[in-house]
């Protein structure tokens, strides 16, 4: 069973977006607390509608994000990811229903994407909620997203060089 992870930190929305679809995957689980960003490409209703032009489905889990008071009063992110750690094995409750999701999409062969700001999973919360989900599910297996566009084979035009007739036009060369 496959799980992604893909933060859009740094990313376009096309590029974000295109990443998900190069994939395959089928359902985006946001796990942000507040589904809100000062991007607006990555606002819930706007990342919602951007998915369904890609038949992705979206799914925000409130409970799965990394409370803000963790994230304001921890003097680094490794405090901060001891901190979730400890919130999440107090409030688990998100993880059966991230397992149902991931579980639903594999059956339909499009996995699912865990999805937050932070680009670095080191430095992220996803990376504390798939320790748990192994936990869970040790079958599942986790790869995370490196952006990539698709390679547009009919954009490359062949170069003709100046000298490429030159070898058909025998008194250009140089020995006649």
């Amino acid at each position: 069973m496959k799980l992604y992870t893909l933060g859009y930190q740094s990313l376009s929305a096309p590029l974000y977006l295109q990443s998900l679809v190069n994939a395959g995957v089928g359902i985006v689980i946001d796990v942000r607390e507040n589904a809100w960003s000062q991007r607006p490409d990555f606002i819930k209703s706007k990342l919602s509608r951007a998915l369904a032009t890609a038949n992705i489905d979206y799914r925000h889990l409130k409970s799965a994000g990394n409370p803000s008071s963790n994230r304001k009063n921890a003097r680094n992110a490794r405090e901060c990811l001891r901190r979730y750690r400890q919130h999440l094995r107090a409030h688990g409750d998100c993880l059966p229903e991230i397992l149902m999701l991931v579980r639903e999409a594999d059956s339909r062969g499009r996995p699912a994407c865990l999805t937050c700001y932070e680009r670095d999973t080191a430095n992220c919360h996803r990376a504390i909620l798939i320790e748990e989900l192994w936990v869970l599910a040790p079958e599942l297996t986790t790869f995370h997203l490196q952006p990539t566009l698709p390679l547009q084979l009919n954009t490359i035009k062949p170069v003709r060089s100046l000298m490429s007739d030159a070898f058909l036009a025998p008194a250009l060369l140089p020995f006649t």
